[in-house]
């Protein structure tokens, strides 16, 4: 079963959020450990450790903004892909980017 916008997981066909993968795929290329990156975006280790394996799917969009910009130090398209991942609105407007 399918819902808009959601995987399914393997594990009892619970859906998997797109913010997620979208955390998971970011933290990989991040040499950071979630500790580090719990210093560097003053969020718990444990909040950090609960986004990335999709625990909580309804994160602020405050949280989101120091997960991505200090956490995982990504640059604003990334972080306005995070947001909008969450059903945020995005920092800045594709068009303003250009």
């Amino acid at each position: 079963m399918k819902r808009r916008g959601h995987v399914q997981s393997r594990i009892a066909n619970e859906p998997v959020h797109p913010l997620m993968i979208l955390l998971q795929k970011y933290h990989k290329r991040t040499s950071k450990t979630q500790a580090q990156m719990s210093r560097d975006c003053w969020l718990h280790e444990t909040y950090i450790s609960r986004l990335l394996r999709g625990e909580r799917t309804h994160p602020s969009r405050d949280a989101l903004i120091l997960l991505a910009v200090f956490g995982l130090e990504l640059p604003l398209h990334m972080t306005d892909d995070v947001l909008m991942a969450a059903d945020y609105k995005p920092l800045a407007l594709a068009s303003a980017i250009r």
